[in-house]
């Protein structure tokens, strides 16, 4: 065997030898793993991102539309209970119950009033509404829906900046409505969340 073979015969070994086999393996698994990283992280972007939010916005402006004299009486009422609880840093309204919780004191719950339920009964989809004393001259319609992410419908003065809010307080998207109304994204942020609805 001539020299020339012999120096063959090494690039060749050098060249499939285990340790180049094993650090281009990894190579490969590790851009396959990041594509695949990408790809889904993408579709879950958009199916949960501004996309996939503006498909609800959709639904639920079409449904407020149909019911903006029961939201607006909706809350008007909630103002008046705010109004007669000023010291409340939190209001909840449900079907069944209305909650006041004020600093340093355990909340307290009374039963909703006939008049009160039917006024509730004629929203569509809401499953809470919130007055907090850290939104002053605001009133949130929360609707959960069947699943998460959840979104809101705020009624605010109508001069409100309502991107800066959304932005300042996490909400992923917003989209304005009447004057005075709109319609917030979810929150991705559960720290953000929960600062925003006081439930720390």
């Amino acid at each position: 065997m001539g020299r020339s073979d012999a120096l063959e015969l090494e690039r060749r070994a050098r060249r499939r030898s285990p340790g180049r086999i094993l650090l281009v393996t990894l190579i490969v698994v590790a851009a396959a793993v990041l594509a695949w990283r990408v790809a889904v992280f993408g579709m879950l972007g958009w199916h949960f991102g501004s996309g996939f939010d503006e498909r609800r916005f959709d639904k639920l402006e079409q449904q407020i539309d149909h019911r903006q004299s029961a939201f607006a009486k909706a809350d008007a009422r909630m103002r008046q209970l705010a109004a007669a609880h000023p010291k409340a840093e939190v209001i909840t309204w449900i079907q069944a119950r209305i909650c006041v919780r004020e600093a340093g004191r355990p909340e307290e719950c009374d039963p909703t009033s006939r008049k009160d339920k039917a006024t509730y009964d004629a929203l569509w989809g809401t499953d809470v509404i919130l007055h907090q004393s850290h939104d002053k001259n605001r009133v949130f319609f929360r609707f959960y829906g069947n699943d998460p992410p959840i979104y809101t419908l705020m009624h605010a003065p109508a001069d409100t900046d309502t991107e800066s809010y959304a932005d300042a307080h996490g909400f992923r998207t917003s989209r304005s409505l009447d004057p005075g109304w709109t319609l917030l994204g979810p929150i991705p942020d559960l720290d953000q969340e929960n600062r925003q609805w006081q439930y720390d």
